[in-house]
């Protein structure tokens, strides 16, 4: 493989192993919350909350990037790349390679922002649960 396909490959593992990390945490967290008290899950939420606020512009952005990149596929034919391919302009078709791996990364900051936004809801469903009962 090439060095950019292997540091791409190495940028993705990482986020997927990042993800895989938050995914245990909220795991944990739902299982402990009978034993928490509702100071510490409204900390959580505001936690969650605080971070999908920070990271909130570079998400958009990603998002943008993604509808850019979706109407730029469009018009990129398999018919192109074939002639691309048989000229042996290699320029084009490294930027090609090159604009995937970007598209790629896009996608998965916009896979790990939504991950984020369900964290927040799931934590506001268990405070809207917490004061339900606690309103009985």
């Amino acid at each position: 493989m090439s060095a950019a396909v292997d540091q791409f490959c190495d940028q993705l593992r990482v986020r997927l192993n990042a993800l895989e990390g938050q995914f245990q945490a909220v795991k944990a967290d739902l299982q402990a919350l009978p034993a928490q008290a509702e100071k510490t899950l409204r900390q959580k939420l505001g936690e969650a909350r605080t971070k999908l606020q920070a990271e909130k512009e570079r998400v958009e952005q990603a998002r943008a990037n993604l509808k850019a990149r979706a109407q730029q596929k469009i018009a990129e034919t398999r018919e192109a790349i074939n002639q691309w391919k048989a000229k042996h302009e290699t320029r084009k078709l490294q930027a090609r390679a090159d604009w995937a791996e970007a598209y790629a990364a896009d996608a998965i900051c916009n896979a790990i922002a939504g991950i984020d936004e369900a964290e927040e809801a799931i934590l506001d469903a268990a405070v809207a649960r917490m004061e339900a009962d606690s309103a009985r």
